[in-house]
């Protein structure tokens, strides 16, 4: 390649890049009631559809996910992290579109991989390559940061651990609720209510089919000691 047609080739790409930017309009949003902030860009002029790098901040305001978009789609490797460092679970947006395809996981430390599944003999506890998990956000997250301790229990000093079952669906859709252990009305509904906040999830992977299953999730109330 000459250097005239060399010449012409950056300027035309340089073109590109610039019209993609200035196609493009930044959103920084922070909502008031999470304290979440999201930061990502929309095509112009009618600023909706989402397109390019997405970023969300948590309350903490410590990176919390990072991903892209392509025509308001989430496409890509789907990055989280918590209190900033990156946790050992991506989702595949890509992938994801196929019916067969898995979504990358990696277990916690504190992970069971032995859960209730559905199976063509009944329900059998089998031992599952990835549970089921909220699709856009970090469960922990989710609880720590929606947790609302119940006035009474915390003034009668009422602690211990709710442990809610939930029903997921092959699709994800949760099909039903459940208290598996019990403290107190008020702790128990406390902890119903924060993971029925939870409806889009990812449902657990056995023998590589996503299947329905039960799924135990406790729910912590410590007070912190004066």
């Amino acid at each position: 390649m000459n250097i005239k047609n060399l010449i012409i080739c950056v300027l035309f790409l340089s073109t590109l890049t610039t019209y993609g930017e200035d196609n493009l309009k930044k959103v920084d949003v922070k909502y008031r009631k999470t304290k979440i902030r999201e930061v990502y860009y929309v095509k112009k002029p009618d600023n909706v559809i989402k397109q390019g790098e997405y970023k969300q901040f948590g309350f903490d305001k410590t990176l919390h996910i990072v991903g892209n978009y392509i025509n308001s789609q989430r496409t890509g490797v789907w990055k989280f992290y918590r209190n900033g460092v990156e946790m050992p679970r991506l989702y595949n947006f890509d992938n994801d579109i196929k019916k067969d395809s898995l979504v990358e996981y990696h277990w916690n430390t504190n992970d069971s991989s032995v859960l209730r599944i559905r199976t063509s003999e009944g329900w059998r506890r089998k031992e599952v390559s990835s549970p089921p998990f909220p699709i856009y956000s970090d469960l922990n997250f989710l609880i720590n940061h929606n947790l609302k301790y119940p006035v009474k229990a915390k003034k009668e000093g009422i602690t211990g651990v709710v442990v809610v079952s939930i029903h997921v669906g092959k699709t994800g859709d949760v099909l039903g609720y459940r208290l598996d252990s019990k403290v107190n009305d008020e702790l128990d509904q406390e902890a119903l209510r924060i993971i029925k906040l939870v409806d889009i999830w990812y449902p657990a992977i056995y023998d590589g089919k996503k299947v329905e299953c039960e799924y135990l999730i406790p729910v912590s109330f410590q007070l912190k000691k004066k």
